[in-house]
C-alpha cells in the first residue's frame, strides 16, 4: 500500500507541475483578463464562511476581523465529559485522559471559550455534542494502555505519568494492537441524559440559541474514524446505520431541549469520511445515506432535526504550484486532484461543493451546508498558504457555502491571518469585502483568480485578485454594470510586505476599466466606489405571507424595492434565496414591487432573503432575512397493538410477533412499517398490509420486553404500542 501510495504522489506531482509549466508558458503570451458585472448572479454571502478554531485564537484578532464563529471540536472533544471538564486524547496522544485537576469545573472549559469570543466579536459558537457510547471519567489524569498493565509499547508520553505509570500508543514493541479490556476503569456510558445535562447548562448560562447562546451543535467529530482515533473504546469501526442512530438521537434531544438551535452532522473526515461502505448504505455514498435518512427521519416524525449537512476537508498540495492549485478541487469540473476517491468513486474531477449541494438537493433539500474542519496550508511557504486560504474564502463565498471554520488558527503576524483581514479589514478600519458576491471572471483563474461583492453600507464594489505565479501580471480588469468613480482604492498582501496590507496608488478608473500590473504572488484589494450621479442607492425588504404554512400551502414572499432619496421607481428583478440557495424570481412592477409565490417548499426552516439586481438608475441591494417554516401536514393518530403466539416460551421456541395499527378517528387504513424492539433494541421489522402484520423470531433466555413501533406515512401518524412481556425459559 506504502508504495502504491508513493507512485500516486509522485504522478499527481508530476502532473501539477507539468500543467504548471504548461499555464506558464501559456501566461507569457497571453496574461490573463478579468470582468467583473455588477448585476449577474448577486446572492449572498454567509458571513459564517469566515470561521476559525477556537483553539488559541488571539481574542483581539478575532475582534479585528470580528470572526463570526468559533469551533470546539476535533478528536479532543469526543469523549469530552462536561461534568468533569475533560476529555481522552484518543491514539492523537496515547489515550490520554482527564486534565489534573482536582476539583473541575463542570463545562468550565468550554464556557470560558464561548464567554471569551462572545465578548471580542460576538462571536457564534458551534458546539461538539458527543454521540460516541463512552465519555471520560474522571479530571484525574488516566489513560487507557498503562504499561504496568498491557506491558511495553512502541511509544509513551514523555510528559505525563498517572500514578507514576507510563501511558502508552496501544501498539506492542512487535506492532500488534492492543484492546482495552477494562473500557470502564477509565470512561463512563455516554447516555441522551448527560448530554442534555449539558445543553440545560448552557442554556441557564449562555441562554438560547435566540437570545445570544450557542446557536450550534455538531454531532461528534470524524465518526467514521472512530474505530482509528477512539480504537480503545471502539475498537470495531460503527457502520453508517449506528452512527445515524446515535446521531438522531442526540440531535433529537438538542431540537427538544432548544428548538432555536441548529444541529450539523455527520462532520465525517475528508475522502473515506464521505464514502462509508456503500454496499451498506443502499449503494450510496456515506454523505448522501445520511442525507437520506434524516429526511425520513423528518418525515416519519415532522421534525427536522438536521440543519446542516456537515463535513471535513483538507487539501494543499507538496509543492507551492501544487498547493495553489488545489483550490479547484472545490469547484472546477475541469480540474482533477488525483485523489483515490475521484479515481475510484468519483470518476472524474470532485467538484467538491457543487457536488455536496447536489446531495443535499437531491435528498435533503432545505439543508444547508457546511465545512466546518479545512485546512489547505502546508506550512512550508507561508506567503503561498496566505494566498490559498484567500483563494478558498473568495470561493465559499462565490459558490454560497453556508458555514466554514478554519482548523488551523493563525498568529494575528503570521500571513494566514492576512486572509482574513483581505476581506473583514483590508485597511485597517474596518473595510470588508462585499456581503452581496456577484460574476467575476478570469480568463485563467489558475494563474490569476478574482471574486466580487456589493458592499449594501455604501454601495461599493470589492474585488479581490489573487496572482499564484511568481511573475507579476498586467491586464485590464473590466466592469460591467456599474458606473465608478475616477479612482478605485488599492491594498495588496505580498512578498514585499508580509507584516501588513498595504495601501497602494489609487488606479484610474477609464471606460470602466482599470488596468494594474497585480504583484508576483499576491493579493490584491480593489475598491470601487460608485459615481453619485450614476446609480442611486436602494433598500430591499421582505415580508412573507405567513412565518409558518403545511406543506403543500401557498406561501407568498413580497420584495419591496425603494430608493434611498430622489425620484423614480426601480425596474428589474428580484432573487428569493433561501441562504445563498436561489428558491424564486420576480419582476418588480411599476410600484417596485415583485412578488414569488410557492407550493412546492420541502418541509423544513427557511431563511429567505431578498436580492435587488439593479438597473441603470438604481444600484442592488438585499433584504434582511425573513424565517419561515414549513411544517408537515397534520396526519391522524393512530394506536399501535402488539401480541404474541405465547407469552411463555422455551429456548430457541419459534414464535410469531403480531401487529396492529389502527386510526384513533375517522377511516381509512394505516400503510408503511412497523419495527419490533426488545428493550431498546430492533428485532425485526414487518410492512403493513390492511393496517397489521406479522414477525417470527426467537427470543434470548429471560424477560423480554416487546414493543411495536409504527414509523407513520403521509397520512397517519407514528405510535408505539404498550410493552408486552414474554418469558423464555431454558429447556430443561
Amino acid at each position: 500500500m506504502g508504495r502504491r501510495w508513493f507512485r500516486w504522489i509522485c504522478w499527481v506531482v508530476t502532473v501539477t507541475a507539468f500543467l504548471a509549466a504548461i499555464a506558464q508558458r501559456s501566461f507569457a503570451q497571453t496574461p490573463p483578463t478579468l470582468t467583473v458585472d455588477a448585476a449577474s448572479d448577486p446572492h449572498p454571502i454567509n458571513p459564517d464562511i469566515y470561521g476559525i478554531a477556537s483553539y488559541g485564537l488571539d481574542a483581539t484578532f478575532a475582534k479585528e476581523i470580528q470572526v463570526p464563529n468559533i469551533r470546539w471540536g476535533g478528536d479532543g472533544t469526543t469523549r469530552y465529559n462536561w461534568g468533569v471538564d475533560s476529555s481522552n486524547a484518543g491514539f492523537d496522544w496515547y489515550f490520554m485522559g482527564g486534565n489534573g485537576q482536582a476539583t473541575p469545573t463542570p463545562g468550565g472549559s468550554a464556557d470560558l471559550m464561548i464567554n471569551t469570543y462572545k465578548t471580542a466579536s460576538r462571536a457564534h459558537t458551534l458546539l461538539t455534542i458527543p454521540i460516541i457510547p463512552y465519555v471520560n471519567k474522571s479530571a484525574a489524569w488516566n489513560c487507557s494502555f498503562p504499561v504496568s498493565v498491557y506491558g511495553a509499547q512502541q511509544s509513551t508520553n514523555p510528559y505525563v505519568h498517572p500514578n507514576g505509570d507510563n501511558c502508552g500508543n496501544s501498539i506492542t514493541t512487535g506492532g500488534a494492537q492492543l484492546t482495552d479490556n477494562n473500557i470502564y476503569a477509565n470512561h463512563i456510558d455516554n447516555t441522551v441524559a448527560l448530554q442534555q445535562g449539558w445543553v440545560q447548562h448552557l442554556i441557564s448560562t449562555f441562554g438560547t440559541a435566540a437570545n445570544g447562546g450557542v446557536a450550534y451543535y455538531q454531532l461528534d467529530n470524524e465518526p467514521g474514524g472512530w474505530s482509528n482515533t477512539h480504537r480503545d473504546v471502539e475498537p470495531v469501526q460503527p457502520d453508517y446505520d449506528t452512527i445515524l442512530s446515535l446521531g438522531q438521537q442526540y440531535a433529537a434531544m438538542v431540537k427538544q431541549t432548544d428548538p432555536s438551535a441548529k444541529v450539523f452532522g455527520p462532520v465525517d473526515f475528508t475522502l473515506g469520511g464521505w464514502i462509508g461502505t456503500p454496499s451498506k448504505q443502499n449503494n450510496l455514498y456515506a454523505g448522501e445515506y445520511y442525507l437520506q435518512k434524516m429526511a425520513a427521519y423528518d418525515q416519519a416524525n415532522h421534525q427536522r432535526i438536521l440543519d446542516y449537512f456537515d463535513e471535513h476537508y483538507y487539501g494543499g498540495g507538496s509543492t507551492d504550484a501544487a498547493e495553489l492549485a488545489s483550490t479547484r478541487a472545490l469547484w472546477d469540473p475541469t480540474f482533477n486532484s488525483g485523489s483515490w476517491v475521484e479515481q475510484y468513486f468519483f470518476n472524474g474531477p470532485m467538484m467538491l461543493l457543487p457536488r455536496f449541494q447536489s446531495w443535499i438537493q437531491t435528498y435533503y433539500p432545505g439543508t444547508k451546508l457546511s465545512i466546518s474542519e479545512y485546512s489547505f496550508s502546508s506550512g512550508t511557504n507561508p506567503l503561498v498558504d496566505a494566498l490559498t486560504e484567500a483563494d478558498v474564502l473568495g470561493i465559499y463565498g462565490r459558490e454560497g457555502l453556508d458555514f466554514a471554520n478554519m482548523w488551523n488558527v493563525p498568529k494575528p503576524t503570521d500571513a494566514v491571518a492576512y486572509s482574513f483581514r483581505l476581506y473583514r479589514n483590508y485597511d485597517g478600519t474596518g473595510g470588508q469585502f462585499g456581503g452581496t458576491s456577484i460574476t467575476a471572471t478570469s480568463t485563467n483563474q489558475g494563474l490569476l483568480s478574482v471574486y466580487g461583492a456589493l458592499r449594501a453600507s455604501d454601495g461599493a464594489l470589492t474585488v479581490v485578485a489573487i496572482n499564484k505565479t511568481t511573475s507579476a501580471i498586467a491586464t485590464s480588469l473590466v466592469l460591467a454594470n456599474f458606473k465608478s468613480t475616477g479612482t478605485a482604492a488599492v491594498y495588496t498582501y505580498s512578498n514585499a510586505n508580509l507584516s501588513q496590507i498595504v495601501a497602494g496608488t489609487p488606479v484610474p478608473v477609464v471606460s470602466d476599466a482599470v488596468s494594474y500590473s497585480f504583484p508576483a504572488y499576491s493579493a490584491t484589494a480593489l475598491v470601487f466606489t460608485p459615481e453619485s450621479s450614476s446609480t442611486e442607492a436602494t433598500t430591499t425588504s421582505l415580508m412573507a405571507s405567513s412565518a409558518q404554512v403545511t406543506a403543500g400551502q401557498n406561501i407568498a414572499f413580497t420584495a419591496s424595492v425603494a430608493h434611498s432619496s430622489g425620484t423614480g421607481v426601480p425596474t428589474g428583478s428580484v432573487t428569493f434565496n433561501n441562504g445563498a440557495a436561489p428558491i424564486g424570481t420576480g419582476s418588480l412592477n411599476l410600484s417596485g414591487v415583485a412578488t414569488f409565490t410557492s407550493s412546492s417548499l420541502a418541509v423544513g426552516s427557511y431563511t429567505v432573503t431578498a436580492t435587488y439586481s439593479g438597473d441603470s438608475n438604481f444600484s442592488s441591494s438585499t433584504s434582511s432575512a425573513t424565517s419561515v417554516t414549513v411544517a408537515a401536514a397534520a396526519r391522524i393518530s393512530t394506536v399501535t397493538s402488539v401480541s404474541a403466539s405465547g407469552t411463555q416460551v422455551t429456548s430457541g421456541q419459534n414464535m410469531t410477533l403480531n401487529v396492529k395499527v389502527a386510526p384513533t378517528t375517522g377511516t381509512g387504513t394505516p400503510t408503511g412499517s412497523v419495527t419490533f424492539l426488545d428493550g431498546q433494541t430492533s428485532i425485526g421489522a414487518a410492512t403493513l398490509s390492511g393496517g397489521a402484520g406479522s414477525f417470527s423470531t426467537t427470543l434470548s433466555v429471560g424477560t423480554q420486553t416487546i414493543t411495536a413501533a409504527y414509523s407513520g406515512d403521509a397520512n397517519f401518524a407514528a405510535s408505539s404500542s404498550a410493552v408486552l412481556t414474554v418469558t423464555v425459559a431454558v429447556i430443561v
